[in-house]
This record gives structure tokens, sequence and C-alpha cells, in this order.
């Protein structure tokens, strides 16, 4: 029988509190975009007045079969399903819920998928290099090197890795016969053409950029966030919150672009020195800017360390029926 992995929500008091602090009474409907191993949904469920309901995605199958297991006593207020972020709608259309009172995404690759050897997320261990996140179906990172050319890789690395060395990993990488295939092979390359004074100064591997850029491509993760952000208006109702923690400056952009666009009461034009719109703004924030883990939990879980959890409430119309 397999062992049930230690999983340590990152920021739950925090994302609770955003998520149902001062939220209306009675029974709320919320939507977790990343089920995991389960430890964010519980701690709503348990917070939310009775009766509230969530609907719990993930693209891990694996991880899905943990969190539906461990959230068992929930019953049927638990909706666990097999999905991505832009399957929201859908799913939501099968529940009848025109509308949901708050949505939660906790971004990026999770701790079961880090502390997996064999899925290839990591290069502390030797795996193959495969790194989705739905492993039933698609591109591995090994895939996408056998086949990519040095320019496209080199706009993956810069753009999803931010990594500066980006054109010579690239080049070394697509002259590579045979092209890496597993962690280690990919680890050993990238350290002999960009390892250097600038990762040990900031304490990194040489390699975790190529890395999280490969990642980012393969599961295709600034599309999937950014299609459940542009749906956010469609489905928040009147008070509704939504709370996103990221992990890295990719993300967190995206989140605190649309935030900003969400909070913005005047959308006149700047040469215009009088408002002339008589806009109102359509979300306001919950959280002043980013919020940062404490010191405690980043000694308890350094895992915590680079996560900001940004949050609004809706203030438009309520859309249920």
């Amino acid at each position: 029988m397999m062992e049930e992995p230690l999983h340590v929500p990152v920021m739950s008091p925090e994302v609770v509190d955003a998520m149902l602090g001062g939220a209306r009474p009675g029974p709320l409907r919320l939507v977790d975009l990343t089920f995991g191993l389960g430890g964010h949904s519980r701690a709503l469920l348990e917070a939310a007045p009775a009766g509230s309901e969530i609907l719990s995605l993930d693209r891990d199958p694996e991880a899905l079969s943990i969190a539906r297991e461990t959230l068992a006593p929930f019953g049927v207020r638990v909706h666990a399903v097999h999905a991505c972020f832009s399957e929201l709608p859908e799913q939501l259309a099968k529940l009848n819920w025109p509308s949901v009172d708050g949505v939660f995404g906790d971004l990026g690759v999770s701790s079961l998928q880090l502390d997996s050897p064999d899925r290839g997320f990591s290069f502390r261990t030797d795996a193959a290099l495969d790194m989705r996140m739905d492993a039933s179906h698609g591109e591995t990172a090994a895939d996408l090197l056998a086949e990519i050319d040095e320019m496209a890789l080199t706009k993956v690395i810069r753009e999803l890795g931010e990594e500066p060395a980006a054109r010579r990993i690239a080049r070394a990488i697509c002259q590579e016969e045979p092209r890496p295939t597993t962690t280690a092979e990919l680890r050993a390359l990238v350290g002999r053409v960009a390892g250097g004074p600038r990762h040990h100064r900031r304490r990194i591997d040489p390699a975790t950029l190529t890395f999280q850029a490969l990642r980012i491509c393969v599961n295709r993760e600034l599309e999937e966030l950014e299609s459940v952000l542009a749906m956010l208006p469609e489905i928040l109702a009147s008070d509704g919150r939504a709370v996103f923690l990221a992990y890295h400056s990719l993300e967190d952009r995206r989140v605190k672009r649309a935030f900003r666009e969400w909070m913005r009461a005047c959308v006149c034009p700047r040469e215009l020195l009088v408002c002339q719109c008589g806009g109102e703004p359509r979300a306001f924030a919950v959280v002043r800017g980013a919020m940062k883990p404490s010191a405690d939990e980043v000694g308890r879980n350094p895992r915590a360390r680079s996560a900001r959890m940004r949050a609004i409430r809706w203030g438009g119309s309520d859309g249920r029926g």
C-alpha cells in the first residue's frame, strides 16, 4: 500500500481568510483549480458555511486519486474532476453552476510531482525527461527537445525560464547527439555551458531555469492561466473572490495585470485630464499587493519561500440564476 505523501498546503490560513473572510452567509460554491493532494480544498470546506460545495480540478490523475480518498469524509460536497483550467466552464455546466463564490489557484508544479522521481520534474534524481502534469497523454519534455530547432528552443528558455544564457543552452542541446532524454543528461549539459558565478551567487542549480521553461512549455501553463483569468468576469458572483498563489514572476505578472485592470475605475485615454467615462471598478483588492508567507511558515516549509498571494473581491452583478 502506498504511503500518503506529506503535504503542507502553502499559506493555507491566508488563503481561507481571503476566500471566506466577510463572505455572505449561506452555502457557497467554490472552485479549487489545483486540487493537488487536497490540502487547500479541505481547509476551505472546513471553514466555509454549512452545505458549501467545492469543485476541485486537477490534471494529474495520481494526485486526484489521493485527494479524492483524503476528502472522502466530505461526501457529495466535493466534486473532484480530472480537468485543466480551460475546461472549467464545461465542468460548471455539468453542475448547473452559472456562477461561483470563489476561485482559488495554487499555480505551478506540486510537491507530489516534484517528489516523484519517475516524473522527470526534478533534476535531484535521474529519470526520463517527462514533465507532464497529466502523464496519460501529450508530448513529453524529451519529445519536445527531440523535435525543436535552436531558435525556437532559445525562445522557450529565454521567455519561460528567463534564463540569460538561453542561446548558449539551446545551441548546446541542439548540437548534442543524441539530444538529452533524461534529467541527469540535461542537467549535466546545462551545467557545462551555463554554470558560473551567477548561479552560485543566487544559490540555484544552473539547470533550474531551463527545467522551469521546459515544464511550463510542455504543460502550457501560462496559456491555461490566461484562459481562466479571462473567464473570471463571467463566472464570479457578486462579492465572489479570486485568490491565486504564484511562485515565479511569469505567473504573478499575469495575475497582477488582470487584477489591476479589473480594479481600475477610469478607462479614459491618458491624455484626458478629467474622467469622461464615469467608470466604476469591477473588483476590489482583498489584500494589498502581493502577500508573502510568514518567516515561520518558510522555516517549516521552505517550498513556500517564493509564494506570492493576490486576492480580489468581485463587485459586479450576480449572475446566479
